[in-house]
């Protein structure tokens, strides 16, 4: 039996939601003769989403996230039906030849996680008729640097008001803050954790760090959020004043380039860094790798001696550490059968109706919401 088939059966049965589309899609095959392209974090929850759309009739090529991609599971959805084109060990040159590699099966559908493979969809000439992307940073990319350029309908998962409350506030502040404390063994009481961006993935992790003892500093340049922070019980500061203050820092925010490596230079002995944006450029691993050597002092947690003689340790290499680091889980299980039911349903209005959406990105649409929100709430309250 292959090594995943029991953690994935154990992710199958607490996905009510997704359980329910599967049947539909089995009934209505609405995928039927289409090829997905997805660029997505391989591992227990998203590969009951894949078979979720091989029950109804996609044909899916797909690739992982640098970094998160477990391969007991790739060799699960292979015997499913599904071509994964990755192998282990690759790099971030391998993963642009495998987004080339991807684009040009010119697949009908997109379900993306960054943005990366619409983009490239976008610049080879093969747009999809439709697609769906998972995250904040990827939906920034899209609405900025390709403003008017994106002929098709994108729905932006991450724009749902579901997805914002239970898988980015709830879910993700709770699982960063098991895997810090999972990874590192050390207590988050009385620690001071400065918390980048107060979106909702900052609220989440400002509100479970709290919840874990730890002494939260907010910073985030929007004056409005900030304010929001300093109401919700939260200290404040710029980020250079919460760079010599801080013991924990984490980055959230979706952006490059929150903590450059000059910041750096102004922590305090024994920082510890953790990125858990979508993006791994949120912290300036290329700057500290080339001012510092790099050495593995734990299982995802590395040492760099800085000029100044202090010592810093970052967690995962600055890739998102709630899923990157060893063994790590990622959100619940419950928050993801949420945010891939707000996939499923968004995947088969664009195979099944398209002409119905605008261009460009855009919400879930609202009968999507509810009807999830309703179902959820149902399953909660006692449906056995």
């Amino acid at each position: 039996m292959n090594t995943a088939a029991g953690r994935i059966d154990w992710t199958r049965r607490h996905m009510p939601l997704l359980a329910q589309m599967r049947v539909r899609f089995e009934s209505s095959k609405p995928f039927d003769g289409m090829t997905m392209g997805f660029r997505i974090h391989l591992e227990p929850k998203t590969a009951v989403l894949m078979e979720t759309l091989l029950a109804g009739g996609a044909s899916i090529q797909a690739i992982g996230n640098q970094g998160t991609t477990q391969f007991d599971t790739v060799e699960f959805l292979t015997e499913a039906g599904a071509t994964i084109i990755e192998k282990p060990g690759e790099t971030k040159a391998d993963i642009e030849a495998n987004l080339d590699t991807l684009a040009a099966l010119r697949p009908q559908i997109v379900l993306d996680n960054g943005a990366e493979l619409i983009v490239r969809c976008l610049d080879n000439g093969t747009p999809p008729m439709g697609a769906t992307e998972e995250t904040t940073s990827g939906a920034f990319l899209l609405r900025e640097q390709f403003e008017g350029r994106v002929g098709f309908p994108v729905i932006v998962i991450n724009d749902s008001p579901l997805k914002a409350i239970v898988e980015n506030k709830h879910a993700v502040g709770e699982s960063t803050m098991d895997e810090i404390v999972r990874t590192t063994n050390v207590s988050l009481h009385r620690k001071r954790v400065v918390v980048f961006g107060y979106g909702w993935c900052g609220r989440g992790i400002a509100q479970y760090g709290r919840d874990r003892g730890a002494d939260i500093t907010v910073v985030d340049i929007d004056p409005i959020k900030a304010l929001e922070a300093a109401m919700d019980g939260f200290n404040t500061a710029s980020a250079d004043e919460a760079a010599s203050l801080g013991q924990i820092f984490i980055t959230a925010t979706g952006r490059p380039g929150v903590i450059p490596y000059e910041r750096m230079e102004m922590m305090q002995d024994g920082a510890i860094l953790v990125n858990v944006g979508h993006v791994d450029t949120e912290i300036d691993i290329p700057g500290l790798h080339s001012n510092t050597d790099r050495v593995e002092v734990k299982s995802s947690i590395t040492q760099h001696d800085m000029p100044s003689g202090r010592t810093l340790f970052v967690l995962a290499d600055g890739q998102m550490a709630n899923l990157a680091v060893e063994g790590g889980r990622g959100n619940s299980i419950e928050s993801m059968d949420l945010g891939f039911t707000l996939q499923a349903l968004s995947l088969e209005l664009l195979a099944t109706n398209p002409s119905s959406l605008p261009k460009g990105p855009q919400p879930v649409p609202d009968s999507i919401n509810k009807w999830i929100a309703t179902t959820m709430l149902e399953i909660m309250n006692g449906a056995s």
